[in-house]
């Protein structure tokens, strides 16, 4: 055939899409649009072939590696946490400042607090002088001393922390 009367390339490949088409009956019939066919179709073989490359086996514990050798600098811990500190509390002043009710229910409190205060304070009294008196405070004593000191023993046996290849 004529290739001045082919089909333009993207109206073969549309209908090549759609399965059926005067451009598919034309490439049917000519060598030039066959082949162009042919080589879209080997191309589109090759590509599916293709396959996105797998990263290495040690990728994770390399770059767990490279972190754990790189902490973080304690200061910028520091700055950090005062900085969410501060943005929480400068949140919360503006809510209160913002809000009748919460500023209401605030007051509230305090002095609920204030009001409430005095026979919670006296019932603590009152139990501290009740395991003064009686050996109720060396029992206590002696169960936070062995209380502790298993916490630090499991924290000494668990270590400072994850390793690279445990994560």
């Amino acid at each position: 055939m004529n290739p001045d009367l082919c089909p333009d390339l993207e109206v073969l490949f549309t209908e090549l899409e759609a399965g059926e088409g005067p451009a598919l009956d034309h490439a049917a019939e000519c060598e030039a649009c066959a082949a162009v066919l042919e080589e879209h179709r080997l191309m589109e073989q090759d590509l599916y072939r293709l396959a996105d490359p797998l990263p290495p086996p040690t990728l994770v514990a390399s770059v767990m590696a490279r972190v754990s050798a790189e902490p973080v600098p304690r200061r910028r811990e520091v700055w950090s946490g005062v900085a969410i500190l501060l943005t929480s509390m400068l949140g919360g002043l503006g809510y209160l400042v913002m809000s009748d009710q919460a500023l209401g229910r605030l007051g509230t409190g305090v002095a609920s607090v204030l009001v409430q205060g005095r026979p919670f304070v006296e019932g603590l009294l009152s139990g501290l002088h009740a395991l003064w008196s009686t050996a109720g405070l060396a029992v206590a004593c002696t169960l936070a001393f062995v209380l502790l000191t298993s916490l630090f023993g499991l924290k000494r046996l668990v270590g400072s922390g994850p390793t690279p290849s445990g994560a």
